[in-house]
């Protein structure tokens, strides 16, 4: 495969990986809601032992770390991009954006699951 080929069918690379990763969270959202449902259906508190005050402190914790850790890795995309002209600029927002995502889910559990 020549070198001009390859760019040619990088956007339809990404869009796999983009539909991948939607069909992978929203099967873990249907699993997620569909346990929760058999917890109701027999009784059990799903949310037992967490307040829905503590419950919206945390959800908002996480949300907070996201945003701000997607905003670096923005950040972060646009400097590299502003300084190495040879970097496809997609590529590495894209690359920035998921993997600073990352760490702050990573930082946010690990934040939430301290005794």
């Amino acid at each position: 495969m020549h070198y001009e080929q390859f760019f040619m069918l990088q956007p339809f690379f990404v869009l796999a990986m983009v539909i991948i990763a939607a069909l992978l969270i929203s099967q873990f959202i249907r699993n997620r809601r569909n346990e929760r449902t058999q917890m109701i259906e027999k009784g059990m508190n799903p949310f037992e032992g967490i307040e829905m005050s503590e419950f919206n402190k945390l959800s908002n914790l996480k949300n907070g770390i996201l945003l701000l850790s997607l905003g670096i890795g923005l950040l972060l995309g646009h400097i590299l991009v502003i300084s190495f002209e040879s970097l496809d600029g997609f590529i590495t927002y894209l690359s920035t954006i998921l993997i600073s995502g990352g760490i702050g889910f990573i930082i946010s559990y690990l934040l939430i699951k301290r005794p």
